[in-house]
């Protein structure tokens, strides 16, 4: 019991001050529960941005700016954009580097990921990086293995053989101008030479990988055999209408075109090795310019057209062809057609770039699909260059673009007809 009323009161008082003292621990822990749980705010996004110049008045995008956040790199596009994926637990820097550029870095931080994250991208969009001044660099090439050299020889032409060796077409540097066929290793040591019998122009490569040296006159079919080099004739009949028109094979099958540089559309065709027959596959044909190829009839004299007649009734062959292919070919508007066909497990690609399309038929000669691409039209500031190219190896296929004297390499992809940056 009480004693006192006093006694009564003192204990009332020192309980409601404990119970403020716990009210006032239990906001505390709230409180730094809250900054604690707000400091730690964890989300997963695309940190998408661009990169502009920032020493003068315009925005002039940065390519290839090197772009660094939490143990991720990538590059800025030929626009100046990026995309970099964040898995945000705490504040952390991103960091933009460039060899022409100061660096810059800037915070990502958990207040700007909760308000500023839209659906699951943040945007920057001004990132100004201002101008590196260099006081002086020294500019290394990288070096270039010479795989051939000699005092005696020059070289015209080459053609890469299994085992790392090399068959080279060359001339002596001397008056006496006779070409020779060289045949070396991988250590650049001669392990044979031949002399062609006759004026030289180039190799060849068939789809077969057989070696021909083709002359003025003459077509010379290369086998090598235990390390010596022999010749075996070929009729140019045989050359020109078989082995230099056959493109590639699956199994029996061989695939060949009608090609010719002066007439602006080509035909592909299958026949099987043990088959005389043929069947057409795909044509293509640039129409604008067998527009203007035709056309041309109706600008050359009455001589010229009588002598088109008279092909025509000898040949079957269209009298407007014959004026174009006499007179439009020599002109600078003039375009030889371009349509490669590649043969990629056993489906056969015919790229039509005049359609925007690659059209797709398997080993049966039946269509397999068709995909619409864009190749062809190169970005702005760009220019797409002949030929597209194949890896043997890897089985892709690539385009050539040159922009401001800098060659790119571009796969192409077929999904869509995109293509993307492969340097």
């Amino acid at each position: 019991m009480f004693q006192t009323n006093g006694d009564f009161l003192w204990i009332i008082n020192n309980i409601a001050s404990l119970y403020r003292m716990k009210s006032f621990l239990v906001f505390i822990s709230f409180v730094f529960s809250l900054s604690f749980s707000f400091g730690q705010y964890q989300r997963n996004f695309i940190l998408f941005g661009q990169v502009y110049d920032g020493s003068g008045k315009e925005k002039v995008p940065i390519p290839d700016v090197k772009v660094q956040a939490g143990g991720q790199i990538v590059g800025t596009n030929r626009n100046g954009e990026f995309q970099i994926k964040i898995d945000y637990k705490s504040e952390l820097s991103v960091v933009f580097t460039h060899v022409g550029f100061k660096s810059y870095s800037r915070q990502l931080t958990g207040k700007m990921v909760k308000s500023k994250v839209v659906g699951d991208t943040l945007y920057w969009n001004n990132i100004a990086l201002l101008e590196n001044t260099l006081i002086g660099m020294t500019v290394l090439s990288h070096r270039v293995d010479t795989v051939f050299g000699s005092a005696r020889y020059s070289v015209e032409d080459y053609s890469l053989l299994p085992a790392e060796e090399m068959l080279l077409l060359a001339y002596e540097k001397t008056l006496d101008k006779q070409a020779q066929l060289l045949l070396t290793n991988s250590k650049q040591e001669l392990i044979d030479t031949y002399t062609v019998p006759c004026h030289a122009l180039h190799l060849y490569e068939d789809y077969a990988t057989n070696n021909y040296v083709v002359c003025e006159d003459n077509i010379y079919r290369i086998n090598i055999r235990e390390g010596q080099i022999h010749l075996l004739s070929v009729s140019e009949e045989d050359f020109y209408g078989f082995h230099h028109r056959v493109i590639d094979t699956i199994g029996d099958k061989y695939y060949y075109s009608n090609y010719n540089e002066l007439y602006p559309a080509v035909k592909f065709y299958v026949t099987e090795r043990n088959d005389t027959a043929h069947t057409e596959l795909y044509e293509v044909k640039d129409d604008f310019m067998m527009e203007l190829y035709r056309a041309q009839y109706k600008y050359v004299s009455g001589r010229d057209k009588l002598w088109a007649y008279r092909k025509e009734q000898a040949t079957g062959i269209d009298k407007e062809i014959w004026i174009g292919a006499n007179s439009f070919t020599h002109d600078i508007l003039y375009k030889p057609v371009y349509a490669p066909l590649f043969i990629i497990n056993d489906t056969v690609f015919v790229f039509d770039q005049y359609k925007s399309m690659v059209l797709l038929f398997d080993e049966y000669n039946d269509s397999a699909g068709v995909y619409f691409v864009n190749y062809h039209q190169a970005p702005k500031g760009e220019k797409w260059e002949q030929p597209i190219i194949k890896d043997k190896l890897e089985e892709l296929i690539y385009a050539i673009y040159n922009g401001g004297g800098v060659y790119l390499r571009k796969t192409i992809k077929f999904q869509n007809g995109a293509y993307w940056k492969n340097y």
